[in-house]
């Protein structure tokens, strides 16, 4: 036999074994969702979502459970996943964006690579909001200069906590900010029960599906909005067009990365390359998938996929930031 027969016999069995190997790892075996967040919010909304869908797109079709594993803006989730999940592919997370660069801030809990994650994909890309309930008497970012506005948080490894400490050190606000929060939803009725006057770092996705009547009704008012994408609200200012310094704006870059880390779903690492693979072909099947778009346009779901590739670039670009950016951040994360 020819050395390119041999060649070719062989591609076509390895062909052949894959669908089958892929069908027999996830036949019969249950995936476990982990969300960082707790349930109601958008984060859980995503990833309950997801699980109705993933497995149709897997080889095996395994059943897909949700976990909801809140503290710290998903810290714990990604320590969790980090650490204690079997490295297989039977365990996922949904994350908040934040929890890349914590490790790169010097966080002493966030004890893992953010790069070593396995990104699956994103849901979409998103704007984050500063926001304050209607009846605050701010209309405006510069009248958060002149007053104190109290902001719900979750705490230390969310946008929640860095994002009104950036606007403070770097432009002069008066966020006073209160954390503790377990996610957003309850920040949310915070806001409504009059417990906080504000919201800062409010995804717009998650304002819409919501309470979208609140945007139009005026029932909050945006005051700054962080994005690397093109803003959504013309009347209202970009944060990272904010600050007088060239280094301050690259910092709200920084901190604004997570619009587009905004809805990851992630692996453990030290996958098999192969299962990072068809993890990722599914989740892109199942981001076209037409009956998940008409349950997500219900929901009010943004579907904007970003790739698993896209996602772990970004990553590893962020870890390449110049040091005295990094120091920057850490100055406004410190600060009180």
């Amino acid at each position: 036999m020819s050395m390119c027969r041999r060649l070719a016999l062989v591609t076509a069995t390895l062909l052949l074994a894959t669908p089958s190997l892929a069908q027999d790892f996830y036949q019969g075996k249950q995936i476990t969702l982990v969300v960082g967040f707790t349930s109601g919010g958008a984060y859980d909304v995503t990833a309950r979502l997801w699980a109705r869908y993933l497995g149709k797109h897997l080889a095996g079709h395994p059943t897909v459970v949700v976990r909801n594993m809140p503290g710290s803006g998903s810290l714990v989730a990604a320590l969790h996943t980090y650490n204690a999940a079997p490295k297989d592919g039977t365990t996922l997370a949904v994350l908040g964006g934040g929890t890349v660069l914590e490790p790169l801030l010097g966080n002493p809990q966030a004890t893992y690579d953010a790069r070593r994650f396995n990104w699956i994909g994103g849901r979409s890309r998103d704007n984050f909001l500063c926001v304050v309930w209607h009846t605050a008497p701010v209309k405006t970012i510069e009248d958060v200069m002149t007053r104190e506005t109290v902001v719900g948080s979750t705490g230390p490894g969310s946008r929640t906590l860095s994002y009104p400490k950036a606007l403070n050190e770097l432009i002069g606000t008066r966020f006073k900010v209160v954390t503790g929060y377990p996610g957003g939803n309850e920040i949310t009725l915070a806001m409504e029960r009059g417990e906080v006057e504000g919201f800062c770092g409010w995804a717009l996705g998650a304002i819409m599906t919501r309470a979208p009547q609140w945007l139009r009704g005026g029932m909050i008012r945006p005051l700054a909005q962080f994005t690397l994408a093109k803003p959504d609200l013309a009347n209202v200012p970009v944060a990272s067009d904010l600050p007088k310094t060239a280094a301050g704006r690259q910092a709200i870059d920084f901190l604004a990365a997570d619009s587009v880390l905004a809805w990851p779903l992630a692996a453990p690492p030290g996958l098999p390359p192969e299962r990072v693979s068809e993890l990722r072909r599914a989740f892109d099947a199942m981001m076209r998938d037409p009956e998940l778009l008409a349950e997500a346009a219900k929901q009010s779901l943004d579907i904007d996929p970003v790739s698993g590739s896209e996602l772990q670039a970004l990553v590893d670009r962020l870890y390449g930031t110049p040091p005295t950016v990094i120091e920057l951040v850490k100055t406004i994360n410190t600060a009180r």
